[in-house]
Formats: structure tokens, C-alpha cells, sequence
């Protein structure tokens, strides 16, 4: 500050202030900032209220909350402070935290503090100032430091400076964050301010600049925000200041006028491994027809995600055996680092002897059992074990307890895959002699046959009722439609709302997002909880009236079917196999919680535990890597010490040439169709045949590719309805933060756990997938029209397009955007 008032000067300073540059004293991001101005970089006039400014503030509070730090008025020497500041920043404002122990090199603290844009006069600069302070407080940031190893709560400095009116605006990292490649910068950037980019309210063109200034290559265009020459200028910027900053950083920066400012610069603290020299994998299928499990498995799963489903293939032999299927068994087998399934038909000298099975599992309703335990004894015990496992405190179990504690998680996959598969025999045979009937006796086409059981799967919809109370908690607090800031702010400042955002994390959280162990589970992505929050607030979507329509829909159509049966024998055998069919419809989502996701989260944080500690012994580099290794190795590296280092590079560049090398979508010659079943008994082919009709009505049948262009998608009914939105484009789980409410989701096909974004979507559609997939189960609950097995929509739909999506008719209209 120019002005050296006696009760201002150890409260503010300026940017130009050699004080400045003690972080301790105004935190990380301005101290920073200060050394960049001096260096000579653009950075925009300004000043810091420092640490001393909070301490003073919140000395003497009773209880540090948020809520306190905020609401508490400002004491005379900083309310002078405030207008000497108001008084010299006129204009518009830019107000951000600056924390201490923020950005460092173990641990950022990105997006964890708060900034508030767009501050005029000095009651703003006020409220500004206490919001900022609050944001310290907050439980977001508590936990956070937790994880990270900080103690207790870390004085926080906050930095006021001009706003850049900026036209273009966006971040640089000097390492590719994504490939850990250090021979390139990568620039991100959006029109207007760059908050809208790191809020993820906007999706970003990107650049890839060579280091040194090569040609820029413009990754993604959606915006025309940059000419290559202006991302060239960006990529320069940024390198310049990681020769300040002595290692990789990134840089958040402006354009405005023709001009570049330099708003941040911190230290990347996590670098991905620079990519492995691809190392080829021999192919050698096994015999017959092998077909890619795209379902499952849309990427090659890691070496410990492979190793764990290997036993998918003991157990659904011993599926098909009890429950007395024609059948060897489904298997799956790696192929050039891809996931390949195949049906093994039985062999005729084992015919006799399953087919005695078959009837006795009929006459015994062996199926029905199954599900009956499920729900009145197995379910129960699953839910207890997985609460006992997930109270574990990993960070404090000696070296011992952790293996053991990782045995134990490793038998609850195990009993979950046995668990699994027999439920999927089990409500595979209930499900299909109950549509077998419906589309033969009644002439049912499969829409109306699904009608009789819509509504009965509230697993898939569990998830979405909690956070619809958690709506109306926001709703009651702030009102209107708050935008990600909002939300955060609240978080941070509201006991309350924390609280039951908490409470929502611990429920929903220990849910494993996709079937690859080394992707994050629900909870471990607060972020994403927050988006889909906004976005269920926007869709404001009533699921107690879509359930109570459900409800009455279904009622419906039982009447309807019982009406046409009326006076006829049929019409007892009816009612029993709909009895069946309502036991055996909600298991299909229900048991994938228990059973599969919840133990893959379990079993993901376990080993991570063991991970870091293999870091921190020198065994492996980085604890994501871990997951290269089959759980058995990563059990006696820990135990044992063993070396693992050269296992994991060799197995990082198979990964990589696999992925390079995707594969055919099938191996071997396709066989005819199957065998008649005329000749076998009734009980058999009844059997047989539900198994089957269910089994193409869980896969689908792809349509025929459609090409970019085309007018009209075609793909299979999946959940009744219209509706016309703007595409979004989603690959896999890691892009749920792309989705906006009312969006019209593409993606390849869902697992159960996509459920929680259902809510804010308009309409789904699906390159693979029939009826009785868990994509069309968990859109009929929702009550969104689905179009699956397109084929290949991912393909030709883009982002932005506006389409119609016709659920029943199974196509997709693209209106605007061809």
C-alpha cells in the first residue's frame, strides 16, 4: 500500500510489497503472484488482506464454524482496512482465498477455497472478505486437509484484485496432466471469464502446444475461443513461468483487449507417469466364437480387475449346472488385453443328466428359492458385512491387520460373485418364462410386457430420492436454481447442509462407478455429488409422483392382461408366473450394490491403503499403479517386500498396445442358430427358452450402423416416451461432470450405479443394450424415454445436437446439428 496508516499496514498489503512475497504472511496464491509481478509477468493490480487480518477476525469466537466466521461483523481497524482497499481497486473486483499451506507441491487444495468475481464498493469487498475467511472453516476443506496429512486449520490470506474484462480466458499446464507427457503444454480455454471452465459450466476447446513453441494442434473446438497463434502465446506464458517456479506448473490467465494477464500459477502436484513404450501381446484365441464384452468392459481392464472377474468363469459354470441349463457355461477370456465373452454350448454326454436337473429345478422352483433367500437371508448378511468393513479405519491397522483386513474384503468379492451370477441364473429363468408368456399366450409386444412390472426396481432409484431431499434442504436454504459457486458456498458455510451432504456421501459413497478397480467410487468425487445436486434442483423432477404413475400404470396393465385371460386355464398360471416375475424384477438392480459394487469400492480403498505404503517404501512409484498387479501380488509385495517394479512397467506398456490395438468385435467363425428344442421334455424348453429370451432382452441386437448425416437412428425400444434435447456425449463414468440437466445422455451402454445421474437427463440413448438391461431397467424407474443398440451413436451424435428420442419406437430424430 502506498499509504502507511498505522491500522492498516499490518493488515493489507500490495502486490508491489516485498512483504508480499512471504507466504506465510499473505498465502501461496499471492505470494506467487507477488514474485511473478516482480519478475515482470502481466499480473493484475492488487492487494492482500493477510493472515493476521483472519486471526484477528475469528480470535475470541466460541466456535470456529463457517456459519460464525461469516456472519461475525468486521472490527473497526479491518472495516478501515476494507474501505482504504474499496477506495483504491475501484471497478469491479476479483476476491480469492489464499491459503497458506495452498498449493504446495504434496497437495493443492484446488477448488477448495473460495473466489468470488464481479465485487463493487466497499459493503461487497466486506461481505467478500468474510466469505472467503468462512470458506477455511468449512467441512469440505477440513476433510480434505485430513486426507492430505494437515493438522487443525490453516490461516487464510485473501487476495483482492482488478478483474480482467476478459474475452478469452482459460488454464495451461506446462506437463499434459492427462499422459504426464513433458514435451508438450496443453491450453484450455473458454469465451469470457475462465471460472465458468474451472466450475466445469462449460467444456473447453484444448490445444496441444509442442514445449519450445511448435505448432499448436487444436484437440478440441468447441468455441473458436483461440487462433493457434494466440495458443502459442498461452503456451509460452506458462513455460516462462515454470522457469520462475522451478518445475511443472500451471497457469490460470486472460485475454481481454488483445492482452494477456496472468490471474494464478501453482506447482502440479499430481503428474500422470510419462506414457510406457507400448509392449505387444501375443493373440491367441481360443476356439470358437468370442465376442467383445463392450458392456462390461469398453476399455481393457487393468491386470487386478482381470485377475478378480477370471472367477466369473467357475462360477457361472456352477450356475448353469444348478439350475439345470443346457449350457457349459458363459466364459470370458482376455484377447490382446480385451475382455471377450462366449456361450459354450453342453456336451451331448452330459445332456441326459442336466436335463434331470432342469425338471427337478422347475418342479422344486429352484429359481424362486434363490430369490427368496436373497431377500430374506442373504441380502441381510451382505449389508452387515459390508457396514463392518467399511467402519474400518485403513489408516490405522498395522501392517498385519491391513493384509488381513484385505483377505477379508477379497472373500466378500468373492461370495458377491458367487452371489451374483446365481441371481443372474435365478431372475433369468423367472423373467423370461413370465415375457415368454406374456408375448406368446397374450401377444404382447415387449414394451407392453415390461408395463407389468415398472416401477418394482426402487433400488435404482434410491440414490435420487435422498438427494431429492437434499434439493429440498437447498431449496429451503437458498431458493431459485443455484450454480456450482452457490452450492460450494454452501457447503462451506452451512452446518446443516454439510452434515447431510456427509450423511449422503456415507450412504451412496461405497459405490464403485465402473467395474475397473482403479476408477474412483461415488464418494471419492464430492465434486460430481455436487453437479448432479445442481442439476436434479434445475430438472426438479417429482419421483414420488413418477412412482406413484408407475404404480398406476402397472395396475393397469395387470388388469388389461387379466381381462384377456379372464374364463381361461391360462389365466392361474398367469398370476404365478407375474408373482414370480415381481419377485425376481427388482433383484436384477437390487443385488448389483451388494454384490459387485460395494465390495469393488471396498476392495479399491483397501488396496490403495497398501499402496501408498508400498510408495512409501520405494516398491512402486505411484500408488495408482498397484492396480497393474493381481491382489494376491500386491498382498505378498507388502508382506514380503517383494519387487514388483519391472512387473508393473512391462504390464503399463502391454496396457498401452492393447489399447492402441482395440481388437475385432469378435473371433471365430459365428455359429448357425441353436439347436431345436422340439424334441426335449416341456419343462426344458420352458426353461431353456426363458433363459434365452431374457438373455437377448438383457444384450439386444444392434442395429444397423447408422452413418454421420443420417437424419434418423435406429436402435431397439428401451423405456417409453418422447423427448427433444440437446446431446451429451458420455463415454464412461469419468464424464458425469459433462451432463447437464434436461440433456439427452449418449453413452456406449450403463451399469447400475449411472443411476445416480438419471435424474437430471431428458432422454437416454445407447449403442448397446436390449430391455432388460440395466440402462432400460433404471430408465423405466425414472420414467426417460430410451433408445438402445444403436450401434454406433456415440459416433454419430455430437455434443450440442438437438434430437427427439422416441423410447417406444427405438429411434433417435436429429433435428439440428447434422
Amino acid at each position: 500500500m502506498s499509504s502507511k496508516d498505522a491500522s492498516t499496514e499490518f493488515l493489507v498489503l500490495a502486490l508491489d510489497d516485498p512483504g508480499a512475497l512471504d507466504r506465510s504472511v499473505v498465502g501461496a496464491k499471492a505470494a506467487v503472484l507477488a514474485q511473478m509481478k516482480r519478475a515482470g509477468f502481466p499480473v493484475p493490480d492488487g492487494c492482500v488482506f493477510t493472515a493476521r487480518a483472519m486471526v484477528r477476525h475469528v480470535s475470541g469466537l466460541e466456535s470456529a464454524t463457517a456459519e460464525a466466521v461469516r456472519e461475525r461483523p468486521l472490527d473497526d481497524e479491518v472495516r478501515a482496512a476494507v474501505a482504504e482497499v474499496a477506495g483504491r481497486l475501484t471497478g469491479p473486483l476479483a476476491v480469492r482465498s489464499s491459503g497458506v499451506d495452498e498449493d504446495g507441491a504434496h497437495a493443492s487444495h484446488a477448488g477448495q477455497y473460495t473466489t468470488i468475481l464481479g465485487v463493487e464498493g466497499e459493503k461487497a469487498l466486506d461481505e467478500a472478505l468474510r466469505g472467503c475467511w468462512a470458506s477455511g472453516f468449512g467441512s469440505v476443506v477440513r476433510e480434505y486437509r485430513s486426507t492430505a496429512g494437515a493438522a487443525g486449520d490453516a490461516p487464510l490470506a485473501v487476495l483482492v484484485q482488478r478483474m480482467v474484462p476478459a474475452d478469452t480466458a482459460g488454464v495451461a499446464f506446462t506437463v499434459n496432466p492427462v499422459t504426464g507427457a513433458r514435451d508438450e503444454v496443453l491450453v484450455s480455454a473458454v469465451p469470457g471469464v475462465g471460472e465458468r471452465l474451472v466450475s466445469g459450466e462449460v467444456s473447453p476447446d484444448e490445444w496441444t502446444v509442442p514445449a519450445g513453441g511448435g505448432e499448436p494442434v487444436n484437440t478440441e473446438g468447441r468455441h473458436g475461443a483461440l487462433t493457434a497463434d494466440q495458443a502459442r502465446e498461452i503456451a509460452a506464458l506458462a513455460e516462462r513461468v515454470a522457469e520462475v517456479m522451478g518445475g511443472p506448473t500451471d497457469i490460470e490467465w486472460a485475454r481481454a483487449d488483445g492482452r494477456l494477464h496472468l490471474l494464478q500459477a501453482r506447482p502440479i502436484t499430481a503428474i500422470a507417469d510419462p506414457a510406457p513404450e507400448p509392449v505387444a501381446i501375443p493373440i491367441t484365441p481360443p476356439r470358437g466364437f468370442w465376442v467383445k464384452d463392450s458392456t462390461h468392459a469398453p476399455l481393457p481392464l487393468l491386470p487386478m480387475s482381470r485377475d478378480l472377474l477370471a472367477y466369473n468363469n467357475t462360477v457361472l459354470q456352477q450356475v448353469c449346472a444348478e439350475f439345470g441349463l443346457l449350457l457349459k457355461g458363459m466364459f470370458f477370456e482376455t484377447i490382446g488385453g480385451w475382455r471377450y465373452m462366449a456361450t459354450v454350448p453342453l456336451p451331448p454326454a452330459e445332456a441326459p443328466e442336466r436335463i434331470a436337473v432342469c425338471a427337478e429345478a422347475l418342479r422344486t422352483d429352484a429359481a424362486g428359492r434363490a430369490i427368496g433367500e436373497w431377500t430374506d437371508t442373504v441380502r441381510p448378511r451382505f449389508a452387515d458385512r459390508i457396514a463392518a468393513l467399511r467402519a474400518v479405519d485403513l489408516g490405522s491397522l498395522s501392517d498385519e491387520e491391513l493384509a488381513g483386513h484385505v483377505r477379508e474384503v477379497h472373500r466378500l468379492h468373492r461370495d458377491g460373485t458367487e452371489t451374483h451370477f446365481r441371481l443372474l441364473g435365478a431372475v433369468s429363468i423367472a423373467l423370461g418364462r413370465f415375457g415368454l408368456f406374456v408375448t406368446g399366450e397374450l401377444g404382447w409386444d415387449q414394451g407392453r410386457a415390461f408395463e407389468l412390472l415398472t416401477g418394482l426396481s426402487t433400488e435404482s432409484t434410491g440414490p435420487a430420492r435422498a438427494m431429492a431431499d437434499l434439493a429440498g434442504q437447498v431449496g429451503r436454504l437458498l431458493g431459485g436454481t443455484p450454480d456450482l459457486a452457490a452450492l460450494r458456498e454452501l457447503l462451506a458455510d452451512n452446518e446443516e447442509f454439510a452434515a447431510a451432504f456427509e450423511d449422503y456421501r456415507r450412504e451412496y459413497g461405497c459405490r464403485a462407478l465402473q467395474y475397473e478397480l482403479a476408477n474412483p467410487a461415488l464418494g471419492e468425487r464430492p465434486e460430481l455429488i455436487l453437479s448432479l445436486l445442481r442439476d436434479q434442483i434445475v430438472q426438479d423432477s417429482d419421483l414420488g409422483q413418477q412412482a406413484r404413475s408407475a404404480a398406476d400404470a402397472r395396475s393397469e396393465a395387470v388388469e388389461k392382461a387379466r381381462a384377456q385371460l379372464a374364463g381361461r386355464e391360462e389365466a392361474t398360471r398367469f398370476d404365478a408366473l407375474l408373482a414370480g416375475a415381481e419377485q425376481a424384477y427388482p433383484v436384477r438392480e437390487d443385488n448389483e450394490y451388494w454384490t459387485v459394487s460395494a465390495p469393488d469400492a471396498l476392495l479399491r480403498w483397501a488396496v490403495l491403503e497398501i499402496a501408498e505404503r508400498l510408495v512409501g517404501r520405494g516398491l512402486i512409484d505411484r500408488a495408482d499403479q498397484v492396480f497393474f498387479l493381481e491382489v494376491e501380488e500386491a498382498h505378498r509385495a507388502f508382506l514380503d517386500g517383494t519387487d514388483i517394479k519391472d512387473v508393473v512397467a512391462r504390464r503399463r506398456g502391454e496396457h498401452r498396445w492393447a489399447l492402441e490395438n482395440p481388437g475385432p468385435d469378435s473371433y471365430g467363425e459365428r455359429p448357425g442358430p441353436p439347436p431345436a428344442m422340439d424334441q426335449l421334455p416341456p419343462v426344458v424348453r420352458e426353461t431353456m427358452g426363458g433363459f434365452q429370451w431374457t438373455m437377448q432382452h438383457m444384450g439386444g441386437a444392434p442395429s444397423a450402423p447408422a452413418r454421420g448425416g443420417d437424419s434418423r437412428i435406429a436402435g431397439v425400444p428401451g423405456s417409453a416416451g418422447r423427448y427433444t434435447g440437446l446431446v451429451r456425449v458420455v463415454l464412461n463414468e469419468g464424464e458425469f461432470d459433462k451432463i447437464r440437466a434436461g440433456d439427452v445422455l449418449v453413452c456406449p451402454i450403463t451399469s447400475p450405479v449411472w443411476s445416480v445421474v438419471f435424474p437430471s437427463i431428458g432422454a437416454l440413448v445407447t449403442d448397446v443394450g436390449g430391455a432388460l438391461s440395466h440402462a432400460a431397467i433404471i430408465a423405466r424407474e425414472y420414467g426417460v424415454p430410451a433408445t438402445l443398440a444403436t450401434g454406433n451413436g456415440t459416433e454419430v451424435l455430437t455434443d450440442g445436437m438437438l434430437v427427439t428420442v422416441d423410447g417406444a419406437a427405438g429411434t433417435v430424430e436429429v433435428l439440428e446439428g447434422r
